[in-house]
C-alpha cells in the first residue's frame, strides 16, 4: 500500500469485488514489501477493502523473486486448483484473462 499504483489496482479491484466474486474469482491482496501491520489494517478498513488483504512475512525479496514478480503492482491469476494461468497483466486484461481462463 506504500505505491500509488499498488493502492490503486487495489481500490480497483474493490470497486469490482462483487462482479469479480461473481465469476468465481477471490481476490486477496498482498503487501509485498515491508509496512506496519497496523497501518496496513487502517488503510484497509478506511478504504473499504472487501477482501484479505496481507503482507509477506518472511524475506519478502526471496518471495517476490520465488512468485516472478517483476514490478509492483503485479497480479496474479491462479484456477481452483491454485495454479498460475496469468500474471503480469494489468487491469485492462482482467475480464479478459478471467474469460479465458474459466472452466465451463
Amino acid at each position: 500500500m506504500s505505491q500509488r499504483p499498488s493502492r490503486h489496482y487495489v481500490r480497483q479491484l474493490a470497486e469490482r469485488a462483487d462482479e469479480v466474486r461473481r465469476k468465481g474469482v477471490t481476490i486477496v491482496a498482498i503487501q509485498a514489501t515491508k509496512i506496519d501491520e497496523e497501518k496496513l489494517g487502517e488503510w484497509v478498513k478506511e478504504n473499504n477493502i472487501p477482501f484479505p488483504a496481507g503482507m509477506i512475512q518472511g524475506d519478502e525479496e526471496k518471495t517476490r523473486f520465488a512468485w516472478g514478480v517483476r514490478s509492483l503492482p503485479w497480479l496474479i491469476l491462479a484456477d481452483k486448483e491454485h495454479i498460475v494461468t496469468a500474471e503480469g497483466f494489468g487491469m485492462a486484461e482482467l475480464d479478459e484473462r478471467i474469460s479465458s481462463h474459466s472452466t465451463p
